[in-house]
């Protein structure tokens, strides 16, 4: 009997070595990241830390595109991947705060997904069409108060992130607007720039060479505080305090990845943020930097979960 329990434990020390000899070893071949959406800024995102990463370990970080069902589709699939640490998620927070709220999931962002890091975060622009006459928010409200359901907002469709813009502006300033849910970004700002719906909530990237060139006005920010990118446009907490409307940018891992690779990729992703070049990268892109992880960003996943699923309830929004 000694010689058998001596012999399982010498087993079991030797499964234990090789798990952290193996840890220790990460990465070891390519880790994959899923973006999930089509090209656009989200993969540019991804890919621009993929870059810096492989830079810093020297194994490739390839970017996969697996879009569908507002991000959900590649989110699940790093859901149910190996947690082994070489599939992970790189992701606006569309899939793990606002979708909860519109579709019957199969997983659970909040249980499922280990939040690495998230690293940026960039605000809307809610922009007018000159006809309303509005060049504030204080404006718009008295405006859209003076002809209730007169004023049209666009989107990009039923339950996009200007759709939640929109609904939250709304409760927020008890106001009536016609929701007019178009196929896609690119017409909601066309309807815009026509004057066919009369106000958007977009981002700047989108919206700020008609900014520029006078065919619509930018009454607010939606972030937390003014930004560079439109001095002079106040945040619209300055009109409702605690009001913001932010979408951040991160990084996941299946749930039961080891804790020693996930502190890895954090330390490693922490060493890209802190990169100048990084920075202002993500600067012309419209992000700003904003580094949470830990309990921070679980903190920030739950209270978003929860702000997001009160705007669906109460403005009945139904995905397309």
């Amino acid at each position: 009997m000694y010689r058998f329990i001596a012999l399982l434990l010498c087993a079991v020390s030797v499964l234990f070595s090789a798990e952290a000899q193996a840890q220790s070893a990460y990465p070891s071949r390519p880790v994959r990241f899923i973006v999930p959406f089509p090209p656009g800024p989200a993969e540019v995102f991804v890919r621009l830390y993929a870059q810096k990463l492989q830079e810093q370990t020297g194994q490739p970080f390839p970017v996969e595109t697996r879009p569908g069902a507002t991000g959900t589709v590649g989110a699940q699939a790093v859901a149910r991947a190996a947690p082994d640490g070489y599939t992970l998620l790189g992701t606006v927070d569309l899939p793990m705060v606002k979708a909860p709220a519109l579709l019957k999931l199969t997983y659970d962002p909040a249980t499922d997904l280990i939040p690495i890091a998230i690293v940026a975060e960039d605000f809307n622009v809610l922009a007018v069409h000159p006809s309303v006459g509005a060049r504030t928010m204080p404006a718009l409200v008295a405006a859209a108060k003076a002809r209730p359901g007169a004023l049209n907002f666009s989107s990009a469709g039923n339950g996009s992130p200007g759709h939640m813009c929109g609904e939250m502006i709304k409760g927020a300033g008890g106001i009536d607007m016609t929701h007019v849910p178009y196929n896609g970004a690119g017409p909601s700002v066309t309807a815009l720039l026509s004057g066919e719906v009369q106000v958007f909530c977009g981002p700047p990237a989108v919206l700020l060479p008609h900014i520029s060139a006078g065919s619509i006005v930018a009454t607010a920010v939606t972030g937390e505080k003014s930004s560079a990118l439109l001095p002079g446009v106040p945040p619209i907490a300055e009109t409702w305090p605690g009001v913001s409307i932010t979408n951040w940018y991160g990084f996941f891992a299946p749930s039961g990845t080891p804790d020693a690779i996930v502190e890895l990729l954090r330390r490693e992703m922490r060493k890209a943020f802190d990169d100048p070049a990084v920075q202002q990268r993500l600067g012309t892109m419209g992000l700003e930097p904003r580094w949470l992880d830990g309990a921070a960003s679980t903190a920030r996943i739950r209270a978003d979960l929860a702000k997001w699923g009160k705007v669906v309830k109460d403005a009945n929004i139904k995905a397309d």
